[in-house]
């Protein structure tokens, strides 16, 4: 790949943070600064987004497994299993009566990126993705957690677990 191609990668990775942090920052300062009703807003659009992200992430390693000439012993179900998992997150609640509160949805999207993240890491050590991408693969979920845990904190305080 060439770099300029991987400097791209490299920013719009990092661009794809930016709606965790203002989900984060709308949360924090409200209602000082912005209504509840709105920040409230701002983590539903990051939760979907969130997910959203988790279902483009596990598919990578399919695309990767799928482009490689050598025999690979590794199962796509875990990719599958994950993107169920974030379809099941993103579900608004109450949908066929499943219901999770919104802290919990966003800790659930938390512990996926962290599983992708720790799967991505070791395709990066097999050798089917660069190892710039795992650099930053961790760069990425590092601030994605970051953001999210401010979001999960804060709804706690407010009650919306």
């Amino acid at each position: 790949m060439a770099a300029d191609q991987r400097e791209q990668m490299t920013r719009l990775g990092l661009y794809g943070v930016i709606p965790f942090i203002a989900a984060a920052v709308a949360l924090w300062i409200s209602p000082v600064l912005l209504p509840q009703y709105i920040a409230l807003d701002f983590h539903q659009l990051a939760l979907i987004y969130g997910g959203v992200v988790v279902v483009y992430l596990s598919g990578i390693e399919a695309g990767a497994l799928l482009t490689i000439q050598t025999k690979h012993t590794r199962s796509f179900l875990p990719g599958m299993m994950v993107t169920l998992a974030a379809f099941l997150v993103m579900l608004p609640s109450g949908t066929f009566f499943f219901s999770i509160g919104a802290a919990w949805r966003h800790l659930f999207i938390l512990a996926l990126l962290i599983y992708l993240l720790l799967r991505d890491l070791r395709s990066v050590k097999a050798g089917l993705t660069p190892i710039w991408y795992g650099n930053l693969r961790t760069r990425v979920t590092l601030w994605m957690s970051l953001s999210i845990m401010l979001i999960i904190i804060r709804l706690f305080v407010w009650g919306f677990y």
